[in-house]
Formats: C-alpha cells, sequence, structure tokens
C-alpha cells in the first residue's frame, strides 16, 4: 500500500521531498522508501511563490500511520491506477463493435476495445486532424463553415480546438491511465504532474496524429467522412448500423457523437430510443488583456509562474439561478464554434504556451427545460438554434460575433463604435441582452458585478463580452442503465461522452468510454 499525501507547500525551489513528506507523517526520512510527484502547482498570491505537491509515497508502516492520521483528509490510502481490466479473458462478440465519434470517449473506448481483442471499427462525420486544419481556418479567416468538418465535428472532437485541460473533479482511478496515455502521445510528460495540466491545442494535434497510428496497430480501422445515417433495430435490440452509405452489421454501438450532433438525437428520437431533456447554461465569452488578470490573481503583469487563471461563481438566490465562468483559457483566443451555417456560437481555445494577448472565459447562467421552448426531450436543442440564430443576425452575417463592453452589459446600454478583440471574424458593437432570455441577463449582470469584487478590473473598461456561448453541455441525455452502461430500451447501444449527457471535458469523456468498454463483457455473458 501506498500513501497519497496531500497540500505539501514549501518555498523551496527544489524542495527534498522524502524529507517533506516524512515531515508531514512525523518519521523518518529514512522509512520513506519512495517518492513521486502525483501534482505539482505554484500558489503565487504571495511576494515569494509557494510550491504545493501532492505526493505518493511509500513506507514499511503505511497501514499504521493511516490509523494515526484517520480523518485527516490530507493523508490517504493511494487509488492504483485502473488498466489490468482491458487484458485478460476475452468475450467473442457476432460482430465487430461499432465506435461512433473520434472525440475523447470515442477514441478511448475504441482503444480499450481493441486492447481486450474486439478490433472496433471507429467512424467519425469531421475529417482527420491535418484536413480539418485547413476547414477551421477557411471558417476562422473568411466565415466558410463546412457543416461536416469544424471546429466541433473531425478527428479528436471539440476538444482538439480548446485549451485542452486535463483536470477533473471526478477522482477516477481511471485518470492515471489517461494521463499517461496522453504524455506519452504529445510528448508532454509536465502534465502528469502538473496541478491544473493541460496540453493546448498544439499538443493536442500532436497527439492525435500517433493516437491513430496506436490504433491502427492494435487492429482498429478508422473511416473520417463517414456520418451515421441510421441504427437497425430488432426487437429491442441493435442488429447494424447505416453509415457512409454502408450497412455495416455490429451488435455493440458505442455512441460518442458528441453535444452537437442534432442529427443524431433526431436519428435516436425517431427510432424510440429514451432520451430525456436536461439542464444547461447559456451565456457569452468574456475577455480581458492577459495582463490584468495577472496583475489582480497574482500581482504581476508577468508572473514568473505563467498566466492567471480564474474559476468565478455567484449564487442568485433572489432568481434562483446560479452564474459562473467555466473553461478559462488563459492567455487564449475567442473562437468560432458553430456547425450552423445561419447560426453563431464561440468558445475559447489557447495553446500551451498561452502566451497571447487576451485571455478569455465563458459566463454562463444555469437553465432548466422549463426555460426552453416546446415539450420534449429535444427541446434544448431548439432552444440553442434559436439564441445562436439571433446572435448570427445580430452580427451582420459571416460569423462575425457581436459584441459588448462588460461597463455598457452592466448599465443596459449598447455598445458603439470599434471594439478590439482576439475573435478572427471580427465583432460588431451592440447590445446582447436581447439574443439572451430576461432572466439569464439578469443573473448574468448580478454575476459580473459580483466577479468584479474577485478579480480587480473584471467589471470595468477593459472587459468585452462576445456572443453568445451555448454549447457548454448536451440539453439532451441518452438514457442509460447504471450498471451496464447500455441504453435502457436499446440493447446494445452504448450512448458515452458529453453528447450521451454523462460528462463534461476531456477526462470524464475519456474515463467515460473506458466505462463503457469494461462493461461489455458482463452484458455480452447474459
Amino acid at each position: 500500500m501506498k500513501l497519497r499525501l496531500f497540500n505539501l507547500r514549501t518555498d523551496a525551489s527544489h524542495p527534498d521531498l522524502a524529507g517533506l513528506a516524512a515531515a508531514r507523517l512525523r518519521i523518518d526520512p529514512e522509512e520513506i522508501l519512495s517518492v513521486e510527484v502525483v501534482k505539482r502547482s505554484v500558489d503565487g498570491r504571495s511576494r515569494r511563490p509557494v510550491r504545493v505537491y501532492t505526493l505518493e509515497v511509500e513506507t514499511p508502516n503505511a497501514e499504521g500511520l493511516l490509523k494515526t492520521f484517520a480523518g485527516d483528509p490530507g493523508v490517504r490510502a493511494a487509488i492504483p491506477a485502473k488498466d489490468a481490466v482491458y487484458e485478460g479473458p476475452r468475450v467473442q462478440l457476432a460482430e465487430r463493435p461499432l465506435v461512433v465519434g473520434t472525440g475523447p470517449a470515442g477514441l478511448f473506448a475504441a482503444w480499450a476495445l481493441a486492447r481486450k481483442g474486439h478490433r472496433p471499427l471507429l467512424i467519425d462525420r469531421g475529417k482527420a486532424v491535418r484536413p480539418r486544419w485547413r476547414d477551421v481556418n477557411a471558417y476562422w479567416r473568411r466565415g466558410e463553415l463546412n457543416p461536416e468538418s469544424n471546429v466541433v465535428f473531425g478527428d479528436g472532437g471539440a476538444g482538439t480546438f480548446s485549451d485542452g485541460k486535463l483536470y477533473t473533479r471526478r477522482n477516477d482511478p481511471r485518470n492515471r491511465t489517461i494521463l499517461e496515455f496522453l504524455a506519452e502521445l504529445s510528448g508532454a510528460d509536465e502534465i502528469l504532474s502538473q496541478g491544473r495540466p493541460h496540453l493546448g491545442t498544439n499538443r493536442l494535434s500532436r497527439a492525435l496524429l500517433r493516437i491513430k497510428e496506436v490504433l491502427a496497430d492494435l487492429g482498429v480501422e478508422i473511416r473520417f467522412e463517414t456520418r451515421l445515417e441510421d441504427l437497425l433495430i430488432e426487437s429491442g435490440r441493435i442488429r447494424g448500423a447505416i453509415a457512409g452509405g454502408e450497412r455495416i452489421e455490429t451488435d455493440a454501438v458505442f455512441l460518442a457523437a458528441g453535444h452537437s450532433a442534432r442529427d443524431v438525437f433526431d436519428l435516436l428520437h425517431r427510432r424510440g430510443a429514451a432520451l430525456e431533456a436536461r439542464p444547461m447554461a447559456v451565456g457569452a465569452r468574456a475577455e480581458h488583456p492577459q495582463a490584468l488578470i495577472n496583475r489582480s490573481q497574482l500581482g504581476s503583469e508577468q508572473p514568473e509562474t505563467g498566466a492567471a487563471d480564474y474559476m468565478l461563481s455567484f449564487q442568485d438566490r433572489r432568481a434562483g439561478r446560479s452564474g459562473y465562468t467555466f473553461c478559462m483559457c488563459p492567455g487564449g483566443e475567442v473562437v468560432g464554434a458553430s456547425t450552423d451555417p445561419e447560426g453563431l456560437t464561440v468558445n475559447g481555445m489557447s495553446y500551451s504556451s498561452r502566451n497571447e494577448r487576451f485571455g478569455n472565459a465563458a459566463v454562463v447562467v444555469t437553465v432548466t427545460p422549463e426555460d426552453y421552448p416546446g415539450e420534449g426531450p429535444l427541446a434544448g436543442l431548439a432552444f440553442q438554434e434559436q439564441i445562436e440564430r439571433a446572435a448570427y443576425r445580430a452580427g451582420g452575417g459571416g460569423h462575425v460575433a457581436p459584441a459588448q463592453r462588460i461597463v455598457d452589459f452592466l448599465a443596459g446600454t449598447s455598445s458603439r463604435g470599434s471594439i478590439e478583440t482576439s475573435y478572427r471574424r471580427g465583432v460588431r458593437a451592440g447590445d446582447l441582452a436581447p439574443l439572451l432570455p430576461k432572466a439569464v441577463v439578469t443573473t448574468m449582470r448580478r454575476s459580473l458585478a459580483h466577479f468584479g469584487r474577485r478579480v480587480r478590473g473584471y467589471d470595468g473598461g477593459e472587459g468585452v463580452l462576445i456572443g453568445v456561448e451555448t454549447r457548454t453541455t448536451s440539453p439532451v441525455r441518452i438514457v442509460r442503465d447504471g450498471d451496464t452502461y447500455q441504453s435502457v430500451n436499446v440493447a446494445g447501444l452504448y450512448p458515452i461522452g458529453e453528447g450521451a449527457g454523462y460528462a463534461g471535458g476531456i477526462m470524464s469523456s475519456a474515463s467515460d468510454g473506458l466505462r463503457a468498454a469494461e462493461r461489455i463483457e458482463a452484458a455480452e455473458r447474459r
């Protein structure tokens, strides 16, 4: 047994880690047999930065020390990485499994299935990463949107064009396996010990080029530009699929199509799969000079610890809603993330260096199915489309984004003149309030005022809102059994990842794909 020690703090640049662990456990340093850095971060809020470590240590009296420190949250038993499940006995399926989507859930499901000997077929409606980059650049520079190959659809999913955040609140034993795999693929070993690891768009793209080689060596067949067109269901069980105009015989479909595959939700609804509407959040991207964020958070415009970030929230008790920041991208840019030629939504991304002039984050407010127009499981999709099309019109077309200075948004006045932002298609000054539900606007204003008390200058004249942010998560959940991960009424259908409504972000989506692959044996033995 190993012990995990949390929040070990030191101002030494190169500390004696064994000594640091021994002091925490009140034992002799010679009793520390091994020490491994699990996480390393820097607290830069004081004049002299403090290094903060999470360590995993081996000591001969681990069980006794756990009893001594019982109730101390800083000393716990280390959880072993979950990996051996992908080896060992294999169940023979009648047909090879089909994995739909090359986002984190789909890629890791295919990887795990291949290691179990199932040799899956992996398809994606979009293009491989290099031609996908060409399509994305044409969209960002000239407003030429390819509905099948863009920031959302294609190799790596929506996470490819993001900050590449690899941290999650879920204490899942699979996290270490995922991080080690991504570190090897991207050549970024530092993510194994960073407190808040990230790859950035550039290193994620590098990892995608290599992961396809790994999958191919394991026997995975990968087809891009192959859209799922239909599911063949007989007597409540998957019997095959139609994709790219071809009938595919399969008895197991791992559906990782993403939160923006609206046609897939329509297909599931027509085929009678159990769906339900779920809450999400909408708002806009807030952008500030990164120097302002650094100065407020770390006391310096160019801190030695790198670009500062933030995570802010506000509970609007008067309205019964929450406002919060989401997917903060230090030293990044705001990008178009649309899939509809006549709809506009934005997101944030950054490269691994995080050294661009601006920093941005979504400022969003929770909405529930009661806020959606109409009823039924797909009502949230109509809600998103309504807001995105209004934003497109407000920008004047061509995927120019509507924008408003934060001070004007708070005052309820329209912005005028030119506004400098990182958004490549340019912005059109105006009023974002008419684009969003009144209740959302009210809570956004209260939230921004609160954030200004947490980050100095946040609600001042240098902040800009760029609209709109609508794809924070899936507004639809594909209902599945908690034990088998199969659809509750379509056997052999495994809804996984963010689009299925069970994950949010790269790490949680990847682990969801792994968990589904683990369960295929138990399901097929019945």
